[in-house]
């Protein structure tokens, strides 16, 4: 089993350390609150009184902080533990920070010849304590394997999404996503009660339409991911309808702003010539609207 240090021991690192140490592994652990600690010491861990106490020695050292300055100074900061680590540790960032630092990070480290994986996690605090999160994770094929057991240990499932930094990047777009569609179900729960409806029982209904079950799985994948974009439904009729929808709200006063932002990709869509193919071609146009900066870069 493997040695490892833990600094960051909020709800979700107390739960990750505890799964850790029950599956047999050696955990130091390190938090800038005792109170942490002494819960961590609890189930099993080793109580230390620096983060460079609980990464010396290491063969991982693991971070669950809170943001990326967090993370750039626990490892070079003052008694940063970068100085504790070295060629033969694995240094494992489960944070969710900016990809720019992940990638600063990597460099910094690996120009002192230790190696990095960028691990963040999806789920929550109650995946956390059950060992099931969804594990990110950026670097290279051999780390990755390395560290199968811990991951193991911590999650579910673990997914090799690239070299460093993917993981990171990973996680950053799939919380957009899940984020972006938190505001837009909010709004429509609120527009459906405004327009008197039962709230449940709209809920029920949207949960068995697209609305509800999502379209990566549905329309993308069964259209544009397959390169088929001839109409299951026209782009044109769900542009019609959300038209429809916001001129409604209007009428109940309920500001629909994500919608009507979505009204304006609808809009370039149909201007693009795309009015009669399917609806997931609206994917068509954020690509063309993206590629410019793409090549700038």
């Amino acid at each position: 089993m493997a040695n490892i240090g833990f600094i960051g021991l909020g709800r979700m690192g107390l739960s990750m350390t505890r799964n850790l140490v029950e599956s047999g592994h050696d955990v130091w652990a390190f938090d800038v609150f005792p109170a942490a600690m002494d819960k961590a010491a609890g189930h099993g861990c080793h109580s230390c009184s620096t983060a460079t106490e609980a990464a010396t020695g290491r063969e991982f050292v693991v971070t669950m902080l809170p943001n990326g300055p967090d993370v750039e100074d626990t490892l070079f900061g003052a008694n940063g533990v970068a100085a504790a680590m070295d060629s033969a540790t694995v240094f494992i960032d489960m944070s969710t920070i900016a990809p720019s630092m992940t990638d600063s990070l990597a460099s910094r480290l690996s120009s002192l010849g230790i190696r990095m994986i960028d691990a963040p996690v999806g789920g929550t605090s109650e995946y956390a304590e059950k060992g099931e999160l969804l594990i990110l994770a950026g670097g290279t094929a051999e780390d990755v394997a390395t560290a199968a057991p811990l991951f193991s240990a911590m999650g579910r499932e673990t997914l090799h999404c690239g070299g460093n930094g993917t993981g990171t990047r990973t996680k950053i777009i799939n919380n957009y996503m899940s984020t972006a569609l938190n505001a837009l179900t909010a709004e429509t729960l609120a527009f459906a009660e405004t327009a008197g409806l039962d709230l449940m029982l709209t809920a029920r209904i949207m949960a068995g339409t697209a609305a509800g079950k999502g379209f990566l799985s549905g329309a993308y994948d069964r259209k544009v991911f397959s390169g088929d974009i001839s109409p299951e439904f026209a782009l044109g009729l769900a542009s019609k309808d959300l038209n429809l929808a916001l001129a409604y709200g209007a009428d109940l006063d309920v500001p629909l702003g994500v919608g009507a932002a979505a009204a304006q990709l609808y809009s370039v869509s149909r201007s693009h010539g795309l009015a009669g193919n399917d609806w997931s071609a609206i994917l068509h146009t954020m690509r063309q609207m993206s590629r410019p900066a793409k090549d700038e870069s």
